[in-house]
């Protein structure tokens, strides 16, 4: 699921307006989809910078790091540097803007050098990360970012298998927004359809393991080849089924963030349901933005191994429900 340039640029001016902008974006798509435009056009909005490329933006409240080593590798060292521009206090009415290009070639003590400023942003700061391969990036630092996911123009939304399967299920709640017992349903079809997913990719995968185990025994002595792909294969199905509840995820936060600019009145929308127009009549942008931040705590949560039903009955209430305002 992703935005177009456009999409992307109403939705970020709209949360910075009611003062939910996330101190930490990750931009993800290739560079025709508009990735650098887009940091470029954050720098106009926070501090009024203006640049025709990410090479030639020069404000003392922006910085822009990229991959400089001679392995392309963003190195502790270029973390250690940006830190006294992070220090800085702000003018009033500005923003301290760091945008980290190729954010996947950080090494991992500068990943992990960086997750602390993360974890403790220094006020008046937003971060932006641009990559094209986001699943490189640790899962913490991940589960720490908006993710802004772009397609290039003229590229259609394409759904997902899981995503198909799920539309049904949030369209029926969208109209609902507000009450808990819509949230609790979406809760339980949410459920249902993870658990028919796994049964599937699990029925898939074993049956290709056994089918290599087969092939393996009949041209070789190797009889035991199944069991000992006993844990690689729980590895890969376990993680088939986490891609896939994620991928149900970012239909969900794509609703929202299409109510969103319908709400804000952005030109170029084109929903993926009627619903979703529904809703953007019936909810105020703040409302719709609090679910929007609601669900990416519910994704984050997940990112770190909680308790699947008890997260979702948390957080489904102030995505859905009665809780959030």
């Amino acid at each position: 699921m992703s935005f177009s340039l456009n999409q992307a640029r109403q939705l970020l001016q709209h949360a910075r307006k009611s003062g939910r902008l996330p101190h930490a974006l990750l931009i993800t798509g290739t560079p025709a989809a508009g990735t650098q435009q887009l940091a470029l056009a954050m720098a106009e909005e926070l501090n009024g910078a203006r640049a025709s490329a990410l090479e030639s933006l020069r404000h003392p409240m922006c910085r822009v790091l990229r991959p400089g080593s001679k392995s392309r590798k963003i190195l502790i060292e270029d973390i250690r540097n940006v830190e006294p521009f992070l220090a800085l206090r702000a003018a009033e009415g500005e923003t301290k803007l760091v945008i980290i290009l190729e954010a996947d070639r950080m090494m991992e003590e500068a990943a992990n050098a960086f997750l602390k400023t993360l974890e403790e942003p220094p006020p008046q700061t937003v971060i932006i990360l641009i990559t094209e391969q986001p699943s490189r990036l640790l899962t913490t630092i991940l589960s720490r970012c908006v993710r802004v996911p772009l397609h290039e123009a003229g590229n259609a939304l394409h759904l997902s298998e899981a995503q198909q399967a799920f539309l049904p299920a949030v369209t029926a709640a969208l109209p609902l927004i507000g009450s808990d017992v819509a949230a609790l349903a979406l809760r339980a079809d949410f459920q249902a359809l993870l658990a028919e997913r796994k049964e599937q990719i699990t029925k898939r995968l074993t049956a290709a393991i056994k089918a290599e185990a087969k092939a393996i025994a009949e041209g070789t002595d190797i009889r035991d080849w199944e069991a000992r792909q006993k844990d690689a294969t729980a590895a890969l199905i376990e993680t088939e089924y986490l891609a896939e509840r994620e991928q149900m995820l970012e239909l969900l936060s794509l609703c929202l963030g299409q109510a969103v600019l319908l709400a804000s009145h952005a030109p170029d929308v084109h929903p993926l349901a009627p619903e979703i127009a529904s809703l953007a009549a019936a909810r105020p942008v703040a409302d719709l933005l609090l679910r929007m931040r609601a669900l990416e705590s519910l994704r984050t949560d997940l990112n770190f191994n909680v308790n699947e039903a008890l997260c979702l009955d948390s957080h489904l209430l102030n995505i859905i429900g009665n809780n959030t305002l």
